[in-house]
Formats: C-alpha cells, structure tokens, sequence
C-alpha cells in the first residue's frame, strides 16, 4: 500500500509540474544586475598584496578572468619547477637516469629552481603591471567612468566613489 501511494504521488509530480511550467513559460524574470566601475588603484593594490600568494589576484577583480587563470597556472607550474629543482639539488642521486655526475645534476637543479623563480616573479609582476589597465578597460567595455572624489574634512586620506 505505501508502494502504491509513494508511486501515485510521483505520477502526479510527473504531470503536474511540466503542466505548471508551461502556464509559468509566459511570465518573463529580469534579473537586474548593477555594475559598479573598478578602481584601477585597487586592482594594483590587490594584484601587489594578496597576488603575491595567487597571482593574477588584480585581473580577477578586474574580472579579466582569461589573463587572471593564465597567471595562477604559470605560477602552479613556477612551483612545481621551483620544487622539481631544490629536489634535483638536494637528492642528485635520485636523477641520476639523465647522465652525468652529481655536480652537473646539481648544477641542471639550480638552473630549474632559478627558472621557477623567474616566472614566479615575472608572472608577479606581470600581474601588478596589467591590473590596471584591465580595470580602466574593464569600466570602457562597460561604459563606466571612475572617479575618485574628495572628501573636505580630510582631503588627503577619506576618498568616495562617484559614478
């Protein structure tokens, strides 16, 4: 009896809901979003402070997020070559399968490492260097002018957002 009663309801969700759906289909939901402008100061700031653990943190506030992906996977690879080389320098026993005596293994683990290093930086600073143009490009793809107002009590620290 509950088998029948719990397969009775479920044939009637079945045929009520899309009955339901298509008297809804007429009624229209507009969604209104409200785009604010991006400070390009602000995506500096955010691309230099907390890009430094995740780079490409400025263009993801710019919401250039093709830019912002491309530098988070450059810095995962910077790691995983940073990490690769300090093992090369420190184990050269271990790769000892690409030839060589343990001086020119050290030597290949140093030069990986200080390649890790270099992209990690220049992604780095590739990030803090595109973050404000994204964000100036952000606000023209939108038609969005930022403004920085002053305030009068405290012209040199209070600023607000006019747009």
């Amino acid at each position: 009896m509950k088998r029948r009663a719990v397969a009775l309801f479920l044939a009637l969700t079945i045929l009520i809901v899309p009955a339901s759906a298509v008297f809804a289909a007429n009624e229209y939901v507009i969604d209104e979003v409200v785009i604010e402008p991006k400070d390009p100061i602000l995506a500096t700031v955010v691309a230099l402070g907390p890009g430094f653990l995740v780079h490409g943190w400025g263009q993801f506030y710019s919401e250039n997020y093709k830019m912002g992906l491309m530098f988070t996977g450059l810095e995962i690879l910077s790691i995983g070559a940073m990490t690769f080389g300090v093992i090369q320098n420190t184990n050269p026993e271990m790769l000892g399968i690409y030839g060589g005596n343990e001086d020119e293994v050290r030597r290949g683990g140093a030069l990986v490492f200080g390649f890790g290093i270099a992209v990690f930086i220049g992604t780095w600073l590739a990030d803090i260097a595109l973050a404000g143009p994204a964000a100036e490009q952000y606000n023209k793809e939108h038609n969005l002018e930022f403004r920085l107002q002053q305030e009068s009590y405290a012209p040199s620290l209070m600023y607000t957002y006019n747009y």
